[in-house]
């Protein structure tokens, strides 16, 4: 009998210790996440277009499109990547935002970097 109180004592200690080194290997999976935002001279529906065509180019597909949003997801530098852009019309300005994500974080930051440079154009 003392046998099995010791077993069930050791069992919710081994769970424990399972659990925690599952949520660290989660921790360390996470995507990492890049931002960049700023206004410019153009309209809502140039900056979606513009986004699109951006996605595209960056060798992202378009994966979809919901109101102010447009969002891609793809390969880059050998990664799964994604990319949100956010178009808010401002009066005669539109604040655009987009954001890169993937488990490699150079990959996030490119895919931001090409999405928003293309999206975004020159200051204006």
């Amino acid at each position: 009998m003392p046998h099995h109180k010791f077993m069930r004592a050791a069992l919710p200690l081994l769970c424990f210790a399972l659990s925690g080194t599952a949520t660290q290997a989660l921790a360390q999976q996470a995507p990492a996440i890049h931002v960049g935002s700023d206004t410019r001279a153009k309209s809502e529906a140039e900056c979606l277009r513009d986004a699109k065509f951006a996605i595209t180019e960056t060798g992202l597909g378009v994966t979809f499109t919901s109101g102010p949003h447009i969002g891609g997801a793809g390969s880059l530098r050998g990664a799964g990547a994604a990319v949100l852009v956010t178009c808010l019309p401002q009066g005669a300005r539109t604040f655009i935002e987009v954001t890169g994500t993937s488990l490699d974080s150079g990959a996030a930051e490119e895919a931001r970097n090409r999405v928003r440079t293309i999206t975004m154009g020159p200051p204006s």
